[in-house]
């Protein structure tokens, strides 16, 4: 906390704003902001003024003209640097002065964007501190480790879910088909997609609070009902507000920590939640965290080079998407403790086949129920995943402690073969060569744009130019996903010769992706067909000697 007291003494020749003692005319007292909600008023007032600031940690001073950052330094730094330091400093004292002309401008970019920057550089010092405490996450989470009364509990609810949720039986899934008409059109639109969103945000800065309550009510179908500065008051508003869609939680906060707050909250009031984070290596592990614990996705929070609208634009249509998770059908996983050991028929078995994996939103923890070493000792396996690239390589790693599969990121040319499991986010377009008889397929990226494509679009790029590769050497197996794949991508799938194997409705959380091709089970029963993680392995080879 930044403290300022009293009332400015008239009798100060200087022009400062120092304080005197309590007992003349006039108002005294005691404000105690952070300095980014201070910095954020002076600029909203459009005021020319110049803060100085005291901490254990320095001096330093901002000079704000007409609303917009224009100067900062400290005792060794200047510009947007000794900003970004000043705003590091938690507690000290400031003083507000009428702003000195000055010929020095050392920072350039809009207040908002400076402010962002610094609420993320906060949150990585934070993580710092837990360093440790991530460290014991990565070595003991994934050895299926209990963690404590919490961990029991969560445990239960989702076993209970899990026993209350069964599979649909196929009277189950025709009853659930509507008969498609000539075109495809897929399933009607439900009043689901009409009405008002309702969001509660979660983390400990009010700014950061501010500016996502701003983006997400830019779409008017999305309300933030209310914020809360930690995990204890988001459960205290959801005790009073069960009618919240979605919960934005960020992961560092005090009083209590994202991730036990998320622990509660999926307890007690099961809720699709999105985790917000600073993006950084070690990021991850935590967000692994939030993720086993029934997080439907996470964002990184926006540093100062972002696009605001286009970070606005992801968010909003995130939390669309995660609103219509069904938390019910989350399953908490257990790291299995049995290994796959290649077997003669496997040695034996043909090699030219490519499964492709696809999942989304809700689909980060099916991967480690995937069999894994059993699919990758059948032919090549490609998994795409909608996740932030700069991420990819640690999710990698994760899946691969977590299955004891050689996982590969995919994130330049590539030669894929079977025996190990190949990632990638279809963020650019590529093209597919087959080769060695169809045991060896490459992969060649084609950098024909600038920055990542759009999920929707990068997926289509790749699962056309794989079927037009593959043909009937294709299969896919979709996971959880928010996103339906367009009726001509999944004609073309069909009409290439591949198949499509579908996660049962009950076993993942967005059932966009699964519902888009559904349809097309009944005009083409071999092609389209049902499977789960325990017999994915026997639908694939089952499937294929059908066609």
């Amino acid at each position: 906390m930044i403290e300022h007291a009293g009332r400015p003494d008239e009798n100060q020749s200087d022009g400062s704003r120092s304080f005197s003692a309590a007992g003349r005319q006039g108002f005294t007292g005691t404000v105690n902001l952070h300095l980014n909600d201070l910095i954020q008023m002076v600029c909203l007032s459009r005021s020319d003024l110049s803060i100085h600031v005291k901490s254990i940690l320095g001096n330093g001073s901002i000079l704000v003209r007409e609303g917009e950052i224009q100067h900062a330094q400290t005792d060794s730094l200047q510009g947007e640097a000794a900003f970004f330091e000043i705003m590091r400093w938690r507690d000290g004292q400031f003083e507000m002065n009428h702003a000195q002309e000055t010929a020095t401008r050392s920072v350039n970019k809009p207040w908002e964007h400076l402010l962002l920057e610094a609420m993320r550089r906060r949150d990585e010092d934070t993580v710092e501190h837990h360093r440790a405490v991530l460290a014991d996450f990565e070595e003991n989470c994934l050895e299926d480790n209990e963690e404590g009364g919490l961990d029991e509990e969560l445990d239960s609810v989702f076993d209970e879910l899990a026993r209350a949720s069964r599979e649909f039986t196929e009277e189950e899934l025709e009853e659930f088909a509507h008969t498609p008409d000539p075109e495809l059109k897929g399933f009607e639109v439900s009043s689901e997609e009409t009405r008002i969103l309702k969001v509660l945000v979660v983390d400990d800065s009010p700014f950061f609070s501010r500016q996502l309550k701003k983006m997400l009510e830019e779409n008017s179908r999305i309300h933030v009902v209310a914020t809360a500065k930690n995990g204890k008051e988001a459960l205290d508003i959801l005790d009073s507000h069960s009618d919240v869609d979605v919960i934005t939680l960020d992961v560092e906060m005090p009083v209590m920590q994202g991730d036990t707050t998320l622990k509660h909250i999926m307890i007690r009031h099961p809720i699709p939640v999105i985790t917000i984070s600073s993006l950084q290596s070690d990021s991850l592990l935590k967000i692994f965290e939030f993720l086993q614990a029934g997080a439907v996705d996470f964002l990184p929070k926006p540093n100062a080079a972002a696009n605001l609208a286009s970070y606005g634009e992801r968010l909003r249509d995130l939390v669309i998407k995660a609103s219509r998770a069904e938390i019910n059908h989350f399953r908490r996983w257990r790291k299995q403790k049995t290994e796959h050991q290649a077997t003669e028929e496997d040695l034996a078995t043909p090699m030219d086949r490519i499964l492709v994996l696809v999942g989304a939103e809700g689909a980060h923890m099916d991967w480690f129920r995937l069999p894994l070493q059993r699919l990758c000792s059948k032919g090549i396996v490609l998994g795409l995943q909608k996740i932030p690239q700069a991420f990819l390589p640690r999710f990698c790693q994760l899946v691969e402690d977590g299955t004891a599969i050689r996982t590969k990121p995919l994130c330049d040319f590539a030669i894929l073969e079977p025996g190990a499991l190949y990632l990638a986010n279809p963020s650019m377009t590529a093209d597919f060569k087959l080769s060695h008889g169809g045991t060896i397929l490459e992969v060649l990226p084609q950098y024909k744009h600038h920055g990542e494509l759009p999920w929707e679009e990068g997926l289509a790029n790749w699962l056309s130019g794989l079927a037009n590769t593959a043909g009937q050497r294709l299969t896919l197996f979709c996971l959880s996903a928010a996103t339906a794949m367009t009726p001509d991508l999944i004609s073309h799938i069909i009409e290439s010769g591949a198949r499509i194997i579908l996660s049962h409705r009950g076993n993942v959380m967005c059932t966009e992706l699964i519902d888009s091709v559904h349809p097309y089970e009944l005009l083409h029963p071999k092609q389209v067909v049902w499977g789960t993680p325990e017999d994915l392995v026997e639908v694939w080879l089952d499937n294929e000697a059908r066609s």
